[in-house]
């Protein structure tokens, strides 16, 4: 037996926070994925190494980027 699909309204305000909420639920989930993977988490550390240590370039342009990765 089919059944009739029902609605119901909600006001913006909770429409927005279940939104809002959908999206801090995912980044979590998305965080927490990088966490348990070893490899990710060991390049991170050194990245943050690197920058603490001055050891980057910086591009602001197309053709700079071009120019970093020539070299």
């Amino acid at each position: 037996m089919a059944r009739k699909a029902e609605s119901i309204r909600l006001p913006r305000q909770v429409v927005e926070e279940l939104f809002r909420t959908s999206l801090s639920f995912t980044e979590l989930v998305e965080t927490l994925e990088v966490l348990v993977d070893k490899e990710t988490v060991r390049r991170l550390k050194l990245g943050e190494e690197e920058y603490r240590k001055g050891k980057y370039l910086t591009a602001s342009t197309k053709e700079e980027i071009n120019a970093i990765f020539s070299s």
